[in-house]
């Protein structure tokens, strides 16, 4: 009997432990977060929407005519019409299989911009570039440490967040598919020494202003260097998370020691785009003026002057059955936002200096 009692005194015990820390711990969206949104005014409007039975997985590619997205099927890519009377075409990435067995890979990242398909072995580490009428097929094998971000500047240039090992963290990197050549930057990276963890993000190129951005997923900083790694500015999303909130320890799996977070990792920037100097930026937070339902119920993206770091605003469009884009790209003044089994596009119709107050 006294086991059972004491079997029970200890249930009670967590489960009172656990709802003091659901009380009084720091969960996102529990209390305010000290900050507000003010909302562009009839801002976007749908205007396809296409339905799969495939697993989608990212938006790899954009061009006048199609978006190109890739599936949980290894070296498949989907080939989606802008007019929504051609339908969709299912492509196989040429030499994939080739590709992929000769160096024993485990996943590869794809970006296309056409006719050009670029495969990212981010382990290897090694980027392979071929055609989509297989008359072409490159493979450069990097110098050791595996990189796990990587942002196109040219048909041959590439800015990578590529592990240094000397370091034990991540740092931008800038390589050069002619010529084989890599350039480390020096000074844009805090080093935490935890194989880049705690510092993990998103990378992109704007175009139009030819600068790359880096930003945090477990704070509110947004990077700004150019293309010679140079680093431009630092900038904040509208939050006030300025810190990290995660602890990271080695974990050693099957004989190989990694880093890994070992607390819950409270993502900040959910996902994000860049686009004619502007940062699209979907926070996991909740604005001190926004109402829970309000907030469940709609994906909102907070919009950044990247020349200055200044917030526009925001706009909002419905979360169907609850779910928020996995991924989003901003092209040809239109919103991309890729969901498990669907994509969906708006239209912009931006106005900052109309906001709504």
């Amino acid at each position: 009997m006294k086991s059972y009692q004491y079997l029970l005194i200890i249930v009670l015990s967590a489960f009172v432990i656990i709802l003091v820390v659901f009380h009084f711990g720091d969960i996102p969206n529990r209390h305010n977060n000290g900050f507000v949104r003010n909302y562009f005014p009839s801002a976007i409007s749908k205007v396809q929407e296409a339905g799969f039975q495939d697993v989608l997985y990212d938006i790899v590619g954009s061009t006048a005519r199609c978006i190109y997205v890739t599936t949980a099927t290894p070296g498949e890519i989907l080939e989606v019409s802008r007019n929504q009377h051609d339908g969709t075409k299912r492509i196989k990435i040429p030499f994939f299989a080739r590709f992929y067995d000769s160096l024993q890979l485990g996943s590869l990242a794809v970006k296309i911009d056409s006719p050009y398909v670029y495969l990212f072995a981010e382990n290897k580490p090694a980027i392979a570039k071929t055609t989509f009428d297989s008359t072409l097929f490159e493979v450069r094998i990097l110098p050791p440490g595996p990189f796990t971000r990587e942002a196109m500047v040219s048909n041959d240039c590439f800015i990578l967040r590529k592990i240094e090992p000397r370091l034990t963290d991540q740092v931008f990197v800038r390589y050069d598919l002619n010529t084989g050549l890599l350039k480390k930057e020096d000074g844009i990276s805090q080093i935490y020494g935890d194989g880049g963890v705690v510092s993990d993000g998103q990378l992109h190129f704007d175009a139009a202003t030819g600068k790359l951005y880096y930003i945090y997923f477990y704070k509110n900083s947004i990077l700004s260097f150019d293309t010679s790694l140079h680093f431009l500015a630092r900038y904040s999303s509208i939050d006030t998370t300025s810190s990290f909130h995660i602890s990271t320890a080695i974990v050693n799996n099957s004989g190989t020691a990694a880093y890994t977070n070992v607390t819950p990792a409270n993502m900040i920037n959910r996902v994000n785009d860049v686009h004619n100097g502007l940062l699209f930026n979907m926070s996991t937070l909740k604005a001190d003026n926004e109402t829970d339902d309000f907030f469940s119920d709609h994906s909102i993206l907070d919009i950044i002057d990247l020349k200055n770091g200044r917030y526009l605003g925001s706009i909002y469009f419905p979360a169907p059955n609850g779910s928020k884009p996995s991924k989003i790209m901003i092209a040809e003044n239109k919103l991309i936002a890729l969901y498990t089994h669907s994509l969906i596009i708006y239209d912009l119709h931006l106005h900052p200096d109309r906001q709504d107050q």
